[in-house]
């Protein structure tokens, strides 16, 4: 995964370093477009009021404007016909930062200006004071003018100037804005005379912006990378799985670009496979040991029952004894050699219709002396007919049986139940029940809940053990839960879509 974590910090860091770059970029490019724009805006101001002053007949040269004025009108013209010249100028910027500016008629232009490369210093208040201020025209006039410009602004204040034209500022919030105060002496009321701005993207919204997008195609990255290690764990949790189901070798296609998934599943295949060389060797053992025992143990009993007839009755009631030890040690065996072809895969079963209430009537009567003592009831339906194997359902159900009488203090219960998909049968005791933390280990090999009770109430700790693997082979299970009695219900259940009659 150290691959996967680097790609995910390298996406970190570098989502990072092209923020800052793009942004660094964003407010260099917006600060130089507002800048050209201001100075676009400076320079239609300067060219609109040296039309006018032009225009009028008010100046003939003026040296403080921008635009070098080529044509210009023989006979001053009236206060409209200047304004309507200026509201439909024609403002052209040409190459290498030079701007012209016409008035008139394309043939036939009254006013041409123009400037090939702007200063940096506009003289406004000069070209302001010489129209504002002349007494040329009149109030009424200078307002009509100055309402005709498209690049200025103008809107009465309450502020009253210490002069007739006064430069000031104002502020709203982060945004200064810079014009002037006109008082004619003709009037009372003071106006604004303010360059106009566009309406342009605020620097902030772009900052903003390109933030936002950087954030967003990083944390996309992130994403794409985040559900790339979620489909592998998914596909490496698939593996273990399998690979716990016992199927040995790994698919092909495993997705993994830096091959620590592959590396980590064949690992994980590796051990699987000398787990199973291990248990295989280990099953082969205990069947193998489990065979040999059988030669000395028919000796043993052949050579008690020999020496049976050659002694007297104490000693003849020792060998009583020693033959039921051997009989018990022959159990044992059968019981391991049981289990081994159980859990090792080499049992076949053979499938085929029966009846349960048969069953569950011939265990009863095989093991009458071991039930005498207890009250059995049996309910099972007429319907009793299953699809088993007649012989290892039979072994099933008399390990539960005879495991429930054991602990049973006065009767035990066998019911079979059925639905669409299942056969159920459970045997319940009255005895002290199983603790619910303790139900899982009864089905483990040779394991006994309790370890002070003897061999002949705990038998060997296969019977259970042999239930759960006959269950699976069943396609069932074996569950555990407490009776009403008290004590405790063991439940074989088993699939009745059984489409096979042997399996092996």
């Amino acid at each position: 995964m150290r691959a996967e974590m680097w790609r995910l910090y390298r996406h970190l860091i570098l989502g990072g370093v092209v923020i800052v770059a793009c942004c660094y970029i964003v407010i260099e490019f917006t600060q130089a477009r507002f800048g050209g724009s201001r100075e676009e805006r400076l320079l239609c101001v300067d060219a609109e009021i040296s039309s006018a002053l032009l225009l009028t007949g008010i100046l003939k040269e003026i040296p403080e404007s921008q635009f070098n004025w080529t044509v210009q009108p023989s006979e001053p013209h009236t206060i409209s016909a200047t304004a309507a010249l200026i509201q439909e100028k024609k403002w052209l910027k040409l190459p290498e930062d030079s701007y012209q500016i016409a008035l008139g008629k394309t043939d036939a232009p009254v006013l041409v200006g123009r400037v090939d490369k702007s200063g940096s210093l506009f003289q406004l208040e000069s070209l302001l004071s010489q129209l504002l201020l002349t007494d040329l025209i009149s109030y009424s006039d200078k307002l009509a003018l100055l309402e005709s410009l498209s690049c200025v602004s103008i809107e009465d204040v309450s502020y009253t100037p210490s002069n007739p034209l006064t430069g000031v500022a104002t502020v709203h919030g982060t945004y200064t804005k810079y014009g002037f105060v006109w008082k004619d002496q003709s009037t009372n009321q003071s106006i604004l005379v303010a360059v106009t701005e566009e309406d342009n993207v605020s620097l902030s919204l772009v900052v903003v912006f390109v933030v936002g997008l950087g954030i967003a195609v990083m944390l996309v990255l992130i994403w794409r990378e985040l559900v790339s290690l979620d489909f592998k764990r998914k596909t490496f949790e698939s593996i273990t799985r399998q690979i716990a189901r016992g199927r040995s070798g790994l698919p092909k296609g495993v997705p993994d670009s830096s091959g620590t998934l592959k590396e980590l599943a064949y690992s994980f295949d590796s051990m699987s496979s000398h787990i199973q060389r291990l248990l295989k060797v280990q099953r082969e053992m205990i069947n193998a040991i489990s065979h040999e025992l059988r030669t000395p143990i028919a000796r043993l009993r052949f050579g008690l029952e020999v020496m049976k007839d050659e002694v007297d009755d104490d000693v003849a009631k020792t060998i009583e004894a020693l033959e039921g030890d051997v009989e018990e040690l022959n159990t044992l065996v059968d019981e391991v050699l049981t289990y081994g072809k159980l859990e090792g895969g080499s049992l076949e079963l053979h499938f085929k219709e029966l009846s349960v209430s048969q069953l569950v009537d011939g265990i009863l009567s095989h093991n009458h002396l071991l039930l005498q003592h207890l009250n059995v009831e049996v309910n099972i339906s007429e319907e009793d007919i299953v699809l088993a194997d007649e012989h290892h359902l039979s072994r099933a159900l008399q390990n539960l049986i005879l495991n429930a009488s054991k602990y049973a203090s006065t009767a035990i219960a066998v019911t079979f139940s059925y639905d669409d998909e299942r056969w159920q049968l459970d045997i319940e005791d009255d005895g002290p029940g199983i603790a619910f933390e303790d139900r899982d280990k009864v089905f483990i090999p040779f394991q006994r809940l309790d370890n002070s009770r003897t061999r002949a109430s705990g038998g060997y700790g296969l019977g259970l053990a042999i239930v759960q693997r006959i269950a699976f082979w069943h396609g069932g299970a074996v569950l555990i839960d407490a009776s009403e009695s008290g004590g405790a219900k063991f439940s074989f259940i088993w699939s009745r879509n059984q489409h096979k009659n042997t399996v092996a």
